[in-house]
């Protein structure tokens, strides 16, 4: 026994399950209400379960498959079944966000906004993967995985946070990842039908349009350019970050580090210390240090305060209160922070 579809059978299936349905369109509400509260809890466990019930995935097979086809009916269901879907997702993910009291945007929120070359590598190997198993006629785990990899859901719901909060960065930023998924998941399926055999076998007595793949081609990479200078910028600002994180533990390990902050268009790096106080010639030694972080282009300020446990309870509260108005005059620091005594990483004496 074949476990896998025949291309009749196959083109068969597709058509019947391209179809717009109240129950898909409520499993659809209910997937995107809860990937929208798991973006807003900062919750992955409550992402990935609602990607896992989301039928997004079939209407972008659909396109691919279409188009690999050459079958303009089926392109046109598989597109308007793909609009209806997308048109509820937003209205769904814009509601909940304009009637949640969390209003912050969360890390997974902000994760969805600056899409790299890796959503690319992700989304066109999930596609492949997806139409090799939307074709087996048993149940397997494989579509579900892709749903997972490929995660067309948070996009979606992210638009509707930045819709919500009319922040236009969030949303070029989202949607641009969600059509970096919607296309090479779409190519994937594209070249996958071709490479099995079934474009071939389906259109045997019909001649095939070379302009479909010439445009597809172009359209991969209008789409890949953006990312990859994502990409780069994204790695740039890992190492600099990295670099940061070990010149603070290993050059300030004596010392308490109060504050430390980076100016990424000054390329100025300003450090915050108290304790072990440092002479001329310690600084002079890290800042000669900076290249061994990859931080060569980088400027040092190391701002140098009293050590707390040397002062009165007085002196100490009177110098806190001159610092941290300082640091409201020059940031917004503690803007989405409440500040306590008891986080400081010293004690003050009475």
């Amino acid at each position: 026994m074949d476990h896998h579809y025949s291309p009749s059978e196959f083109k068969k299936k597709m058509y019947a399950d391209l179809k717009v349905t109240p129950s898909d369109s409520v499993i659809l509400m209910c997937s995107i209400f809860i990937a929208s509260i798991g973006l807003n809890m900062n919750s992955i466990p409550i992402i990935i379960g609602a990607m896992l019930v989301s039928p997004l995935m079939t209407p972008i097979l659909g396109v691919g498959f279409a188009l690999s086809v050459s079958d303009l009916t089926l392109l046109k269901r598989a597109t308007k079944l793909l609009i209806v879907q997308v048109s509820v997702s937003l209205i769904v993910a814009t509601l909940y966000f304009s009637i949640s009291p969390i209003t912050y945007a969360s890390n997974e929120i902000i994760a969805r906004t600056s899409p790299t070359i890796w959503d690319v590598v992700i989304a066109f190997a999930g596609g492949t993967a997806g139409i090799i198993g939307a074709r087996k006629k048993v149940s397997n785990n494989i579509v579900p995985g892709v749903a997972i990899a490929t995660a067309l859901m948070p996009p979606l719901c992210t638009v509707g946070y930045s819709i919500a909060t009319m922040n236009l960065d969030y949303f070029l930023g989202s949607s641009y990842l969600f059509v970096i998924n919607c296309g090479f998941i779409t190519i994937a399926t594209f070249i996958g039908i071709r490479f099995m055999g079934i474009a071939s076998a389906v259109n045997a007595n019909k001649r095939q349009h070379p302009r479909i793949n010439i445009a597809l081609a172009v359209l991969s990479i209008l789409i890949t350019i953006p990312s990859i200078f994502s990409a780069v910028t994204l790695v740039q600002e890992s190492l600099i970050s990295t670099g940061i994180t070990s010149l603070i533990d290993e050059q300030f390990a004596d010392n308490v580090v109060i504050d430390q902050s980076y100016d990424e268009q000054k390329e100025l790096l300003t450090v915050t210390v108290t304790g072990k106080r440092l002479s001329q010639e310690e600084v002079t030694a890290i800042e000669s240090s900076l290249p061994d972080y990859g931080l060569a282009d980088t400027n040092l300020v190391i701002n140098q305060v009293p050590d707390i446990n040397a002062l009165t309870g007085e002196q100490a509260a009177a110098f806190l209160d001159r610092y941290l108005e300082d640091r409201l005059r020059q940031s917004s620091w503690f803007s989405n922070r409440s500040f306590n005594l008891d986080e400081l990483p010293f004690q003050l004496k009475d």
